[in-house]
């Protein structure tokens, strides 16, 4: 309680509060009594009314003079209290309540010396109803007797309440001062002051600090029980003798402006003063701070003398000046401030507010808030917004003044726009190199590159001071999906889908600086109320990966810094998402080559085994083998030998495409011929069949090349085809197909692609041993190299399509020789009919 009665504002809230709920007890209590008493309307009227004045008078007297109202309040309720309970002598009780009520009152909320004569008052009051009843009672009656006690008891509880709080008002107040200014703390705190300072106890200095020596007491050295009254000029002295009294009595701060002083040495110094009551061990005394406005007072004489001259060098100057009321209006304006604000005249400027010209409000008012605690103000930079909508730096030096016209904000303002760009951009670019660092580290060094996106989103959002950012990913199909956003947004994909389209369809940045750049791109984030955006691209090994996007709730203008900071994230992002990539494809192709390797074993050793074996045999039983199971046993030696090198010839062109150096030579090639040499191979199918539809023609290519890639498509058809295998030629205008044909179940249309690279298969049959996965990679790569293609199709049946270029000329040559009673010149047609694959060419 007690640190309220120092704190001027505090006491003015706590009296404001008191006489609030006054008037609230008056209307609860008195309307009621009032309208039930037998009175006529005109004394009904007449009672509210004085009611009414009693309850509302106290608030207007002290908005106007400060503590005054609770003094006026206690005084009438005291005096309605005892009208009451002389009237109506069992209201006893309440009254007494309404009086200790406004004597406690009066002791916290009012001044020591108006509290006790308040006292002194109520006690008079009490013990003149005591002395009416003893002179207007003859005989004292029992009644008569313990009315006297009621006085006597009354006039004993008020005193009693009148002296407890006033110690406890004391006690609370010397607490409050002696833990705020302890006389060792408060020594040591002022002697480190900047400002001049000084106590004043009884009208004499007790201490002074090292600046108000400095002012006062240059010549001596000391201020040490000298009288503030000799260093005050005399035409000051009474008015500082009423301020301080005022702080003493009253608690209160007190400031006096321009007192003219002396020193001990007769120099003249202007001060601004500031009084405080403080207690530094030995009772309230005043601390008074001493601001040296001499050179201001000089300079404001001189501007006196001068005044005539003063608008021609308002005019003239080129610092921008100017003129303010406290609540904005402009009422002055030099050329300076003119065109610094844009402005074409003064008369442009004058009359609006110089708040609306502040970017951000709010400075203007921290502004005015300095300003009404400091009075001047040096260097204070803000954002201000030019008549064209331009925003630039200024440099404000004010100070508040007392005019003719009232209370005047004055000052000077510089352009600083240049150099604030500067120490933004330096920062900025700082700040962005190292998150772009922070984030690169951040990417690259994560195992799961998507559980990082958030956490880019967050800081490319923190670092370019946007609303938001996203990450969009974008599947092989166009769609996108979010990957990562930050905190301060909640998107869907499709309310980004447009902006990330332009950025993948432009492959540049797409920068919406305002609402209505949005509205043609972005729809739907403008509905979102996003008012800008900026989007760029984030690249891909194959395809782009996606984008990231910044968005800002307000217009926003995104600097080449920052895009180039988006792109840095972006490519590290693409370094990241290839690393990923990168390392997922490392662990399949770890994957495929267990996969090969165990295939290859397996490849190898089922033709070896059969090696190997068949030579033991013939090596321990040859002299007892007739001539017909040597012919078996060498002819499985020569098939599974001939298995065995063309798995390893796979493997070796395999191979060499990787590193370029397979070796193709094209010349004119019988592609039946090649065929037929093929199918003579494959003379034990199984039960399945293989059947043939040649015809004659030549093609431009390699003969070896061409009967291995025939041979692998045959024998991937004897693995994983039907029962039922054709090997059928066919003609375009340009070029010789072969086709190898089964009925088996077909390749799923997914994998149709991927069973031409290397060590893939899309067969997994039970029982079926698995191949190395190379044949149709390599029959594939060995048809390109000679200029030709293999493809796959699927209409109810298998088709592995050989395409090679024909070779007309070769082919005219060679019908230009063919005798006319061959089969081909006659038309006769070639048909092949071996269950075992071997083709016999027969005449029909």
């Amino acid at each position: 309680m007690s640190s309220s009665l120092l704190a001027r504002n505090e006491r003015h809230r706590l009296i404001r509060t008191a006489l609030r709920i006054r008037v609230v007890v008056y209307a609860a209590v008195g309307v009621p009594i009032l309208m039930s008493a037998e009175l006529s309307l005109l004394g009904d009227v007449l009672a509210l009314l004085a009611l009414g004045a009693a309850a509302v008078a106290p608030i207007v007297i002290h908005r106007v003079t400060s503590y005054s109202g609770i003094g006026i309040a206690a005084t009438i309720d005291v005096l309605l209290s005892f009208a009451v309970w002389v009237a109506v002598p069992v209201a006893a009780p309440l009254t007494l309540v309404v009086t200790v009520w406004a004597v406690a009152t009066m002791v916290v909320l009012a001044p020591q010396a108006i509290s006790q004569r308040f006292a002194l008052f109520v006690v008079g009051l009490e013990l003149a109803k005591l002395l009416e009843i003893v002179l207007t009672t003859d005989t004292l009656e029992r009644s008569t007797q313990s009315l006297v006690w009621t006085v006597i008891g009354r006039t004993a509880v008020i005193s009693a309440v009148y002296f407890v709080t006033r110690a406890l008002d004391q006690y609370f107040s010397r607490l409050y001062v002696a833990s705020e200014s302890a006389s060792a703390r408060y020594r040591r705190l002022m002697d480190a002051a900047p400002t001049a300072l000084v106590v004043v106890d009884d009208g004499r200095i007790t201490y002074a600090n090292t600046g108000a020596i400095a002012l006062l007491a240059a010549e001596t050295g000391t201020l040490d029980d000298v009288a503030f009254d000799d260093l005050v000029e005399s035409d000051y002295r009474d008015r500082c003798h009423a301020e301080f009294k005022r702080v003493i009595h009253g608690l209160e701060t007190a400031n006096i402006d321009g007192v003219e002083m002396r020193t001990l040495g007769g120099v003249e110094h202007f001060v601004d003063i500031t009084a405080n009551p403080v207690d530094i061990g030995h009772g309230l005394s005043i601390q008074v701070a001493l601001h040296d406005v001499s050179a201001q007072k000089q300079a404001e004489t001189e501007l006196a003398e001068t005044k005539l001259n003063y608008r021609s060098f308002f005019e003239r100057i080129p610092v921008a000046l100017y003129r303010t009321r406290p609540n904005g209006d402009i009422i002055q304006a030099n050329r300076g401030l003119v065109e610094l604000l844009g402005a074409r005249s003064e008369a442009e400027l004058v009359g609006l507010s110089a708040t609306d010209f502040y970017a951000d409000p709010s400075d203007r008012d921290h502004l005015t808030s300095m300003l009404a605690d400091q009075r001047v103000i040096v260097g204070y930079e803000s954002r201000m917004r030019r008549l064209d909508g331009a925003i630039i730096w200024v440099r404000d030096t004010a100070r508040l003044i007392d005019t003719d016209i009232g209370p005047v904000y004055e000052g000077a303002m510089v352009d600083v726009t240049g150099r604030r760009n500067i120490e933004d951009e330096l920062w900025s670019r700082a700040m962005q190199q190292e998150a772009a660092a922070s984030i690169g580290q951040l990417a690259l060094e994560a195992d799961d590159i998507n559980g990082v996106m958030r956490t880019v989103a967050e800081t490319v959002a923190r670092v370019l001071r946007t609303d938001g950012a996203a990450i969009l990913q974008r599947s092989e199909q166009g769609n996108f999906v979010i990957v990562g956003q930050s905190s301060g947004l909640d998107l869907e994909a499709a309310d980004l889908a447009d902006l990330a389209d332009r950025a993948h369809m432009t492959a540049a940045p797409v920068v919406l600086r305002s609402g209505e750049e949005m509205k043609g791109t972005a729809p739907a984030l403008v509905d979102l109320d996003v008012a800008s955006a900026v989007a760029v691209m984030i690249p891909g090994t194959q395809i782009e990966f996606g984008t990231l996007s910044a968005l800002s709730y307000r217009d926003r203008a995104f600097t080449s810094d920052d895009l180039n900071f988006l792109h840095s994230v972006a490519n590290v992002l693409a370094a990241a998402v290839d690393r990923a990539a990168a390392n997922e494809r490392l662990e399949e192709l770890l994957r495929s080559k267990d996969s090969f390797v165990a295939s290859v074993s397996h490849e190898l050793r089922t033709p070896l085994t059969v090696v190997t074996g068949m030579a033991h045999e013939l090596q321990e039983r040859w002299r007892g083998l007739s001539d017909e199971e040597m012919d078996e046993f060498t002819q499985l030696l020569v098939e599974q030998s001939m298995d065995m090198a063309d798995l390893i010839e796979d493997l070796l062109v395999a191979a060499r495409s990787n590193i370029g150096n397979v070796a193709v030579r094209n010349e004119p090639v019988d592609l039946e011929e090649q065929v037929r040499n093929v199918l003579v191979g494959f003379a034990n199918t199984g039960d399945k069949t293989i059947t043939s539809s040649l015809e004659p023609g030549f093609a431009d290519a390699d003969p070896i090349r061409v009967r291995q890639i025939i041979r692998n498509l045959i024998t991937n058809a004897l693995r994983y085809g039907g029962p039922n295998i054709e090997v059928v030629m066919s003609s375009t205008a340009g070029a010789r197909v072969v086709e190898v044909v089964d009925d088996g179940a077909g390749i799923p249309v997914a994998d149709r692609e991927r069973i031409f690279v290397a060590y893939e298969r899309a067969h997994h049959t039970e029982g079926q041993p698995g191949s190395v996965g190379l044949g149709l990679t390599v029959s594939r790569t060995l048809a390109e190299l000679m200029g030709g293609s293999l493809t796959y199709r699927f209409d109810g049946k298998s088709h592995f399509m050989l395409e090679l270029s024909r070779d007309l000329e070769e082919e005219a040559n060679q019908a230009s020789k063919q005798p006319a009673d061959t089969p081909a010149a006659s038309g006769l047609p070639v048909v092949g009919l071996s269950r075992r694959g071997v083709d016999v060419g027969m005449v029909d």
